[in-house]
């Protein structure tokens, strides 16, 4: 019974318009991106090296995929209360924890699903720059970015359960945004200082750091050095808010 909740779910999100509308504007976006048919430029500069163009294409993909995951996540749990088949659940033993971490894991799965397909722009860009050595980095480059669509899926999951659609959306959408700005947003507090660079710092401590997290997979990708800790910090954030869903209750069942 449980299993069928959340592959019920997983099926209705791929049916979903917006999963395949977003999922072929960001192949666009990144196949034009690696195609050369658009361009990177640092201080007026052309950027084509490799390890500098893929961590940049990384950050692309993990932006798309993040937002996808809200836009997924903000209707499933309240749109089963508000078509009351979650009554229908009530009478088969499923606690309300089982039942919103189910809808969740479907979420979870769908915006990684979407985060998949985008992957594959990556592995053309390998192939057209003769990197074909490096293809086995992208499984767990993916696995590493997907971290971040884990903990915004869970944010959205657990805050619409407590808040109404279009609040819990844009507190998902501000998180989300902080998290992939988070190294700029920390460059601001050092140049602030003062109370507001103290209060942007009590900010950025509640935030996950998604930017960072996506770091650690462009710079696997590359073969660059990954910070552990980094990944434990977003791995312990993903876990509190996996905690606040299980625990959360709607007050219509």
């Amino acid at each position: 019974m449980r299993t069928i909740i959340m592959f019920t779910a997983l099926k209705e999100k791929v049916r979903q318009r917006v999963f395949y509308i977003s999922a072929i504007i960001g192949i666009f976006i990144l196949m034009l991106f690696s195609t050369g048919g658009a361009t990177v430029s640092i201080g007026g500069v052309a950027v084509t090296d490799y390890r500098m163009l893929a961590p940049i294409l990384l950050t692309l993909i993990n932006a798309l995929s993040c937002a996808l995951a809200v836009i997924i996540g903000l209707g499933t749990i309240p749109n089963e209360y508000e078509r009351r088949t979650s009554h229908l659940i009530w009478i088969r033993g499923v606690s309300q924890a089982e039942y919103h971490s189910y809808l969740t894991a479907a979420n979870i799965l769908s915006a990684m699903l979407s985060e998949l397909i985008l992957y594959a722009a990556v592995l053309i860009y390998l192939l057209m720059k003769n990197y074909g050595t490096d293809l086995w980095r992208i499984l767990p480059a993916y696995l590493i970015s997907s971290l971040c669509v884990c903990i915004i899926s869970l944010l959205t999951g657990w805050l619409s359960v407590l808040l109404p659609r279009y609040a819990a959306g844009t507190v998902s959408a501000f998180v989300m945004i902080a998290g992939i700005l988070y190294s700029v947003l920390d460059l601001v507090k050092n140049i602030l200082g003062g109370f507001s660079g103290k209060m942007l710092g009590v900010l950025l401590y509640i935030i996950p750091d998604l930017n960072g997290i996506q770091a650690q997979a462009g710079n696997f990708l590359t073969g660059g050095d990954v910070d552990i800790h980094i990944l434990l910090k977003g791995l312990f954030f993903a876990y509190i808010f996996l905690v606040l869903l299980l625990l959360s209750r709607k007050k219509e069942a």
